[in-house]
């Protein structure tokens, strides 16, 4: 069962807690939710496990406040905030996608609680202003409860998936109560992404153990971030698996945790 702590603003956040040892808190890209690093979690040994529903996805509450990367980072640093209190040790953080870029801004605010950052693809190039009217758009499908074609918005301009994975999808929703509250919690990530800028030098300030982890076959602009942030962040070690895509932490979860428990051992 989730346990609920309140943030600074108010908004409640659902959590998961497994296993004994040094804490490792995973943070979900867009679209996800509790069970989103589950898979990978599951083959993680010998640490307490942290799993948390971000703001706007549920079992989360639904932001007190418009939502940014800096109300993300808020929000995870009261989430380490809680389980370094407990452990007395920092904590492993691992994000994924969106998650990783919410792990990054947490990073460069505090990172007196943080062991290390384990980062799967976060979407850099792919936030900035040139997203500020795909939100009009997006929020404007939203109010005529055109749920498909925003999830389809937000995989072709915001993702920017692929056209053959789009047109390959099916983007129908099993009701309106289940587009109404799925396009909430994207549209919440198309906000703090329209409004973040594409500035790596900033990382560079960020000093403790860094991972990086990508697949080979993702496509373009993740792989072009990824050779961004390792530029300004020379002291990371990188993983690229060869026959893996943005989904790698889904198709291969014992392949990521390996990874991860090797890199926890030197961080």
């Amino acid at each position: 069962m989730a346990s609920v702590l309140t943030t600074s603003d108010g908004t409640d956040l659902a959590f998961e807690t497994t296993g004994t040892g040094p804490p490792v808190v995973f943070v979900h890209g867009s679209n996800g939710g509790l069970d989103s690093w589950a898979d990978v979690a599951r083959h993680v040994s010998g640490f307490q496990v942290v799993r948390y529903a971000r703001r706007n996805h549920p079992p989360s509450a639904v932001g007190a406040s418009s939502n940014s990367f800096a109300v993300e980072a808020a929000d995870l640093e009261c989430v380490l905030e809680v389980v370094t209190d407990s452990s007395g040790t920092g904590a492993h953080v691992v994000g994924g996608s969106y998650g990783a870029t919410v792990a990054l801004h947490a990073a460069l605010a505090d990172m007196d609680r943080i062991a290390s950052l384990a980062l799967f693809e976060p979407p850099l190039l792919l936030s900035g202003e040139h997203l500020v009217p795909v939100l009009d758009r997006y929020r404007r499908l939203c109010a005529d409860a055109r749920y498909a074609d925003a999830v389809e918005l937000f995989a072709r301009e915001v993702a920017c998936v692929p056209s053959e994975l789009v047109e390959a999808a099916s983007f129908e929703v099993e009701s309106e109560e289940i587009g109404r509250i799925s396009t909430l919690s994207a549209g919440a990530d198309l906000e703090a992404m329209a409004h973040d800028g594409r500035d790596f030098d900033r990382w560079a300030a960020i000093t403790v153990p860094v991972l990086l982890m990508q697949g080979a076959l993702s496509w373009p602009p993740l792989p072009e971030g990824m050779d961004r942030l390792a530029e300004v962040l020379p002291h990371a070690r990188r993983v690229v698996w060869p026959d893996q895509s943005h989904f790698a932490t889904a198709t291969v979860p014992e392949r990521v945790a390996q990874t991860l428990q090797s890199f926890f051992a030197t961080a």
